[in-house]
């Protein structure tokens, strides 16, 4: 018979997995609609859609991950499943830092305007430069998301099976990783960050000397902005909450590992969310969606 935890597990994975596979799923869809009809996608785009295939991914493995660990874990082989998919859910959070640092590269570059040689080349190059940072965003993620040195047991207490990780890690190792993986991509998000907030205080001062000055560059500076600041905050969150479940030791038995877990099945559809409202192309193509036009 299913524990109470077990019960919200499967409660929240019926109604987790849905909802980010519909919301990430439309993401792709508009632009493979668009891809289609052979309009070309622009810069940033290119990054959403990216964006929506990670989440895709990621709500697939979170899925099966979450399963596992509830109901798998007597299996001979859990032990490799339960590291594999650990792997692929940092993975997931690190190609999340980098694509959000690609997408506020990209928002800086279209939205900012500064004298600097560098901004000026990197801006008339923007459409060059995206496809190789989106590469490079995903060969850093493979390469510092290699497994770490696991020594794993699995213990059986009272009729529950528990995971227990004791983990033993290379310290310079682990700094790299970190430092790549998700203080490096966070940096670069921060500074597109303040770039686009001094830019948004200086549009706001000149339309306050001229009403009619530049209202649509206003509203994209804001929608950026928002959308720069909740991507990296969920990022954070998604990193705090999946470094947090790997302390040892790990039982899934517990009312704190399971908020944690119900929060990881969250984010795929967070972020997607945020892409939405943050992009006018997919907003319109939702509201659509919700209300037809007759």
């Amino acid at each position: 018979m299913l524990s109470a935890l077990q019960v919200i597990w499967t409660v929240m994975l019926i109604v987790t997995w849905p909802c980010g596979t519909i919301l990430n799923s439309s993401i792709i869809a508009v632009y493979l609609s668009d891809w289609k009809k052979g309009v070309k996608l622009g810069e940033c785009d290119q990054i959403s859609l990216s964006m929506g295939c990670t989440n895709l991914l990621l709500q697939c493995f979170i899925t099966l991950g979450v399963a596992f660990l509830s109901y798998g874990l007597h299996l001979p082989f859990a032990l490799k499943v339960s590291l594999a998919v650990g792997n692929i859910y940092w993975f997931s959070v690190y190609l999340s830092f980098w694509l959000t640092a690609v997408l506020s590269t990209c928002y800086c570059l279209r939205l900012v305007n500064l004298s600097s040689t560098l901004f000026i080349h990197l801006k008339r190059r923007l459409s060059v430069v995206v496809t190789p940072l989106l590469l490079w965003s995903v060969a850093i993620s493979s390469i510092i998301s290699v497994p770490l040195n696991w020594a794993s047991a699995i213990v059986t207490d009272q009729n529950t099976t528990m995971m227990h990780y004791n983990i033993s890690v290379n310290v310079v190792y682990l700094i790299l990783e970190t430092a790549f993986g998700i203080c490096l991509p966070s940096i670069v998000t921060s500074i597109c960050i303040v770039l686009s907030l001094i830019s948004l205080l200086r549009h706001i001062r000149r339309m306050k000397q001229n009403t009619q000055f530049g209202s649509p560059k206003l509203k994209n500076l804001i929608r950026a902005c928002r959308t720069m600041f909740l991507l990296m905050a969920l990022n954070f969150l998604f990193f705090l909450i999946i470094f947090s479940s790997m302390v040892p030791p790990y039982s899934g038995d517990t009312i704190w590992q399971t908020v944690m877990f119900s929060c990881v099945m969250l984010n795929p559809s967070g972020q997607a969310v945020v892409l939405i409202f943050g992009n006018s192309k997919l907003l319109s193509a939702w509201s659509i969606t919700l209300v037809p036009q007759g």
